[in-house]
């Protein structure tokens, strides 16, 4: 029996040679017990206006997405998560239905049973207005009355952090409130306050790297609100609707063409007259002392909302950065370019997916929500250590 086994082998392997062809092994098969996920971490930002009349569809694929794995399964919502101005007094009018857009998300994680973590944006603190930090209190005190074991909100008392959740023994998310940052002084925590174990740039940026020297062993996830890079309106890129119709900014049923005068909306913005632009002195002293601490290390993903689309771009020293800012149905960025280290880029509806496997390997996806229906495929895959 053995021998004619070897025949058979032998027989296939002239075969090849002849045809030219090559034998294809499935390593997956082979090696399918090492290969199993075991955790996944589920990025998603900018989900702060789900749809009334219907069940959101993006929240209903994030849902399904969670299913999988549930109890090794986390969501981080990646700021903005009630527009356009955060959680107003329990006074105010409008109340219930800034909890109704909260309290969707929320639903979406304990319907799937995964857990999930909520991090401040610049709408959650009013966007940046007088009033900020109280309404980040608000949306944390909301979220911890449901009284849910597995929903959280990072960084507390609208602290900056870094706060560092330990998901399994080897993968580590480290949160980041980067709005505190371009917050103005006075409308948010100072040192004075005493309610922050760091509230100065220099403290901030000494913890981070204290905790990424002793995070050596493990996979490595910082989530914050704003992106260290965007090809979008945020990083100065508008396409030609921003030139001709500059007021659908303001309102997307505004379509009043303004040529040559429409032109100032992008010139204005690219001269970062907003701090919420990268092109701003605020934001880029920012990005500028996050990556001084990020240069020194590598195989970090650091995820990000605020710009309305899905893109994962190559970062400092081998780093991968993650936008993932497209958590509502229609509402995704129609400016959307690509540079040299843009890996991936869509103006889709979606999230960004990081599957942990048993063999110690990262995969990092793309998911695209194809319809109201909460469809949903995955548009594109990389394995975090560079093989596509």
């Amino acid at each position: 029996m053995k021998f004619i086994f070897l025949n058979l082998i032998l027989c296939l392997l002239l075969f090849d040679g002849v045809s030219g062809q090559t034998i294809f092994w499935n390593d997956s098969f082979l090696n399918f017990k090492s290969n199993r996920i075991t955790h996944r971490i589920m990025l998603i930002g900018d989900a702060g206006e789900p749809a009334k009349d219907i069940r959101e569809p993006v929240l209903i694929a994030l849902e399904e997405h969670a299913s999988f794995k549930p109890d090794s399964t986390l969501i981080v919502f990646l700021g903005d998560n009630i527009y356009p101005n955060g959680l107003p007094d329990e006074n105010d009018p409008d109340r219930g239905e800034y909890e109704r857009r909260l309290d969707e998300q929320i639903k979406s994680v304990i319907n799937s049973g995964a857990y999930g973590v909520f991090i401040p944006g610049n709408h959650d603190w009013n966007q940046g207005n007088e009033g900020g930090w109280e309404r980040i209190k608000n949306q944390a005190d909301h979220i911890y009355s449901g009284g849910y074991e597995s929903v959280s909100f990072y960084p507390v008392n609208g602290c900056p952090g870094p706060e560092v959740i330990d998901f399994s023994d080897r993968i580590r998310l480290i949160i980041l409130d980067t709005q505190w940052w371009l917050q103005e002084p006075g409308m948010r925590p100072e040192e004075s306050d005493n309610l922050c174990d760091q509230c100065t740039n220099e403290t901030v940026l000494a913890a981070l790297n204290s905790i990424l020297f002793k995070s050596t062993d493990k996979h490595v996830v910082i989530a914050a609100h704003h992106p260290l890079k965007t090809y979008g309106p945020h990083g100065g890129y508008f396409g030609w609707k921003d030139h001709i119709f500059p007021l659908r900014n303001l309102s997307e049923i505004l379509w009043i063409p303004l040529p040559i005068i429409g032109s100032l909306y992008p010139l204005v913005r690219s001269s970062g007259v907003s701090n919420q632009d990268l092109t701003s002195d605020e934001y880029q002293q920012m990005k500028n002392e996050l990556e001084s601490v990020l240069s020194q290390k590598s195989g970090i993903v650091f995820a990000s909302g605020h710009e309305h689309a899905l893109q994962v771009l190559e970062g400092v020293n081998n780093n991968v950065y993650v936008v993932s800012g497209s958590g509502i149905w229609g509402h995704v960025e129609e400016s959307l370019s690509e540079g040299d280290d843009t890996i991936f880029a869509g103006k889709h509806e979606g999230f960004v997916v990081l599957d942990y496997f048993l063999n110690g390997r990262v995969k990092l996806s793309v998911i695209k929500v194809l319809n109201k229906a909460g469809d949903s495929k995955s548009v594109f895959s990389m394995w975090l250590d560079g093989e596509y």
